[in-house]
């Protein structure tokens, strides 16, 4: 539960504070994402060695927690986390165009990945392109071995929104049962309790969560989930409106992140009853 509500006390290599990307740093413990060659359990059992930041339960902080999920689910299942995903997520749902790497037949749909530069706008993220150590823009069209529970999928908007509708219909697709309605309704709970994010809102297994105590400080509802990915994308679930909405633009940094709650604001505008 520590690790699906990120209150275990792991931090984030690469993205989280400078003491947590410099300890994760020195061992060798990645983001999981563009990273090349190097394989989940490896890393997993080096974070397993380093100190964790906060007791767990004590406060949220984002971090590796959700890789280290990842690799639980290879111990239990006795499968690479990217057969398990294929095998009991996305072959069940149809999601043929989610990968952690693309196969070579796809790799010309790969979207290009954006940057910001200054006095150049908009740029292709150059050879050089780089988030506080190693990376690889064009990770998705190589044959990497590094399976991130955390990061690292690739899919298109219509493959995601299927996943988003399956667990809007609370854990069914097409008449078939994907996810248990007991495991839907968990997820989109507050599982934090008292604990804060320093926005007043909640957090369930996986995803933030408006609570009704956050009401009218966003227009999603109480009882929406959602989160977003790191190259400038959102997505969320609103059961009260039966709403899934996403907006992805392929974007690392983005000074303009509030287009995000712009475009929220459009779609909830747009409802007439």
């Amino acid at each position: 539960r520590d690790l699906l509500t990120h209150t275990s006390g792991i931090g984030y290599a690469q993205i989280g504070s400078k003491q947590m990307t410099a300890i994760y740093a020195k061992a060798g413990v990645v983001g999981g994402i563009g990273v090349g060659n190097i394989v989940l359990a490896d890393k997993m059992k080096t974070l397993g060695s380093l100190p964790l930041f906060h007791q767990p339960g004590e406060k949220w902080t984002y971090g590796l927690n959700t890789d280290l999920l990842g690799y639980l689910i290879e111990v239990v299942s006795g499968m690479p986390l990217n057969d398990f995903f294929r095998t009991r997520i996305f072959a069940p749902l149809g999601m043929n165009d989610t990968w952690f790497y693309l196969p070579p037949a796809k790799h010309d749909r790969l979207v290009t990945l954006y940057t910001e530069q200054k006095d150049r706008g908009l740029v292709k993220t150059p050879g050089d392109f780089s988030i506080n150590g190693a990376f690889n823009p064009n990770y998705p069209a190589t044959a990497g071995t590094y399976f991130s529970g955390g990061g690292g999928l690739s899919s298109t908007a219509y493959d995601y929104a299927t996943f988003m509708q399956m667990l809007l219909n609370e854990g069914v697709h097409n008449g078939r049962r994907v996810l248990s309605k007991s495991a839907v309704r968990m997820l989109s709970a507050n599982q934090i309790g008292a604990l804060k994010m320093g926005n007043g809102n909640a957090f369930g297994l996986g995803f933030e969560v408006i609570p009704e105590s956050n009401e009218g400080r966003s227009v999603l509802s109480p009882g929406s989930y959602f989160w977003g990915g790191m190259f400038s994308s959102t997505y969320w679930i609103d059961p009260k409106e039966k709403i899934v909405g996403q907006l992805f633009l392929n974007l690392y940094p983005n000074s303009h992140g509030d287009v995000h709650e712009k475009f929220k604001a459009l779609v909830y505008a747009a409802i007439n009853e």
